[in-house]
């Protein structure tokens, strides 16, 4: 049963990594599509669940396109997002993921390219572009899916113990 308390914590925790997201997802890098928003939501994902993962991802994108610009391209980013999280729970129910970091590793490089097809179809749907329309769009948009890919590949050994840490310490402190 969730108690008040254990939901301000939950909400308390969103608020936060969503703050992180944001700012990070703000902050230019020199090479487009290069942050660590894919590889946190997976980490959440993987130590907090799929409704958390899910509820980063929305209000991530939400309010960090309220700063980059709103548009009809946030719902295929929060589409896409969405069908990630639930491949990496879908990966973790079927293998030990989170006892495999190399497989962690792969995946969380590979989520460069599905998100960057699962947007492509978004957007593919919203622009009601034809089979050739969307295999264009989907082919201009390779060189960004792989900075994301190389970007993701960089930033998941870097964040996965401090954040796995901070987190379970937020998580089994008393208050």
């Amino acid at each position: 049963m969730t108690t008040a308390r254990n939901r301000t914590r939950q909400v308390t925790l969103l608020g936060i990594l969503t703050a992180l997201c944001v700012a990070l997802r703000i902050v230019k890098i020199p090479f487009p599509n290069v942050q660590p928003v894919t590889d946190i939501l997976m980490i959440v994902t993987l130590l907090l669940g799929v409704s958390a993962g899910l509820l980063l991802a929305v209000s991530t994108m939400v309010i960090s396109n309220i700063f980059l610009g709103f548009g009809l391209w946030t719902l295929p980013q929060i589409g896409a997002y969405a069908l990630c999280i639930l491949l990496v729970a879908l990966v973790k129910w079927l293998l030990p993921l989170t006892r495999w970091f190399w497989l962690q590793l792969v995946i969380a490089t590979a989520l460069g390219f599905v998100y960057g097809f699962l947007i492509s179809i978004g957007m593919a749907a919203i622009g009601s572009l034809g089979g050739v329309g969307f295999w264009a769009y989907y082919l201009a948009g390779i060189p960004f899916d792989a900075y994301h890919a190389v970007g993701n590949l960089l930033f998941y050994p870097l964040l996965i113990k401090p954040l796995t840490i901070t987190l379970k310490k937020y998580w089994e402190r008393e208050v």
